[in-house]
């Protein structure tokens, strides 16, 4: 995720000075284009605890089911797999979040 968030980025080519920006830049742009990006690590992130949290209680469990009916393994697997899947899910939320993100690069 953090390759295609860098991808976004790239540096202004007119329009600066000594550093800073001077008139006419499109700031609105800026700022949705900021807040997009960190929008969308935010959630990535926190679907990928969310997903860990999920896959450590549910492995857990799932562990001591197996140790005491083997028979249940192939249907605890399925468990886990739908835990892990939420990290899938956030991944796939942050790309369509920051599709529309795109950082003005020239004075408008």
């Amino acid at each position: 995720m953090a390759i295609v968030l860098n991808g976004l980025m790239k540096k202004p080519e007119g329009g600066v000075e000594d550093g800073a920006f001077v008139e006419g830049w499109n700031w609105g742009a800026m700022y949705f284009a900021g807040y997009g990006v960190f929008s969308a690590g935010l959630s990535v992130g926190l679907t990928n605890v969310a997903s860990g949290i999920a896959v450590g209680v549910a492995g857990s469990s799932c562990a001591l089911a197996d140790a005491q009916d083997p028979s249940l393994f192939v249907k605890i697997l399925i468990v886990e797999i739908f835990a892990s899947a939420l990290g899938i899910f956030g991944i796939i939320v942050g790309i369509i979040q920051s599709n529309n993100c795109q950082f003005p690069y020239d004075v408008a």
